[in-house]
């Protein structure tokens, strides 16, 4: 079982899950809205268990981490991204990996230098964008799309955002509880990086790290573009994986499927 844990890293409370206690460390990142039980699928599978730390992160402002007092620019995507190697440090991650879903792959993306020791990305839903690929381009969220980036919409428009894209009802009922359990003025900052069009070249950011990246999309994702990164330079195997019967939330849509992708991208990169 999963075991929950607490760091302060500048000042902000950052809980997260973990479970293994092996010498090479799977780091998993969340969506907007969503926390790091969205992640246990993986955390709770025994042979990734049995191979790897994992460790799945609340983002600020989600879950259980810490809200932000007076300074809400900690929500900016780019800020959450200088959190990451503080965290792995303290979680005395020397061989790693990073794992992010939807806006997860964003902070991965925003990381401005490579990190050492990082032996994989695999970005998952991915929505990472640059002055070519823009948010507008390639999230596709529909009428209520706008709830992702208010910081208190209407619970009836949330709740039509989340069924439109959701065929399972308790994944969709526990997005919904973890939506309302965020920081509005997380969502807030994200609108205001949306507007001001705040984000680095992440494509190129990724292809920095001179890795092969694993791409994971549900084939049926109705909330992005899901073959704007078909000729992405750093692919692994030079392809994206695209997993049937699976949405946004593939990970926990298709969790066997998933496992087995994740399982041989690390055992290929962890040698």
């Amino acid at each position: 079982m999963a075991t929950r844990k607490q760091v302060e890293i500048n000042g902000i409370n950052i809980s997260y899950l973990k479970s293994g206690e092996e010498k090479n460390t799977i780091l998993f990142l969340h969506g907007n809205g969503m926390a790091s039980e969205d992640w246990l699928p993986q955390l709770e599978d025994e042979e990734l268990k049995s191979k790897y730390t994992l460790i799945a992160i609340d983002l600020p402002g989600h879950g259980r981490s810490g809200w932000a007092q007076n300074d809400k620019s900690i929500y900016n995507i780019r800020n959450i991204a200088t959190l990451i190697k503080p965290l792995l440090e303290k979680c005395n991650a020397n061989s790693f990996m990073l794992v992010g879903l939807s806006l997860g792959t964003n902070v991965i993306a925003e990381i401005d230098q490579p990190l050492e020791d990082c032996k994989g990305i695999m970005l998952v839903s991915t929505c990472i964008v640059n002055d070519q690929n823009l948010p507008s381009d390639i999230i596709t969220p529909g009428q209520y799309g706008y709830v992702i980036a208010t910081p208190n919409p209407p619970d009836e428009d949330v709740r039509s955002y989340v069924y439109n894209h959701m065929k399972n009802t308790e994944l969709a009922d526990q997005y919904i509880a973890d939506f309302k359990n965020t920081d509005p003025a997380f969502r807030e900052q994200l609108g205001k990086m949306m507007i001001e069009s705040g984000w680095t070249n992440e494509l190129a950011n990724i292809q920095a790290w001179d890795l092969p990246v694993c791409i994971v999309f549900g084939k049926n994702d109705s909330l992005l573009k899901i073959d704007y990164l078909d000729n992405f330079s750093p692919l692994w195997n030079k392809k994206v994986r695209f997993i049937e019967n699976a949405g946004h939330f593939v990970n926990e849509e298709q969790p066997g499927l998933f496992n087995e992708i994740l399982l041989a991208y690390a055992s290929e990169r962890f040698k």
